[in-house]
């Protein structure tokens, strides 16, 4: 039963970008969670609290974007790279550099991901009568 349900998430995982996905929607962790603090902090703290966690929240948007839409890989990566770029100097240094590091490396990640092909089997060499 276990075996056959890994065997099946293997397939799943390996027909789009996963590891692109999860490395962005960990970047989207640290930037989301720092600003969240009491609604009187998150006010006194200005843009770098609200930016915080909506930059956060798109950056979990591209993630699932990617695990669950493949044909939309690349201008999902690109999104998620400018986004986790933007979140540097929006945020506090991009959830301290560890948020923005993820978005931009899983983005990219992202972007380059291509499906395998299905591997051609060779067709069979008919003898040449001579």
């Amino acid at each position: 039963m276990v075996g056959r349900l890994w065997r099946s998430f293997t397939g799943w995982r390996r027909t789009r970008p996963f590891w692109g996905g999860l490395f962005v929607l960990l970047g989207a962790v640290p930037i989301f969670v720092l600003p969240l603090a009491p609604i009187k902090v998150l006010v006194a703290s200005g843009i770098a609290g609200v930016s915080g966690l909506l930059l956060g929240s798109i950056m979990a948007v591209l993630a699932l974007s990617l695990w669950f839409s493949p044909p939309t890989r690349v201008i999902a990566g690109l999104i998620a790279v400018l986004v986790s770029v933007a979140a540097f100097p929006l945020t506090n240094l991009g959830g301290f550099f560890l948020g923005s590091l993820l978005g931009i490396l899983g983005g990219a990640m992202a972007a380059s991901w291509a499906p395998r092909k299905p591997k051609k089997t060779p067709e069979p060499v008919e003898a040449v009568a001579a």
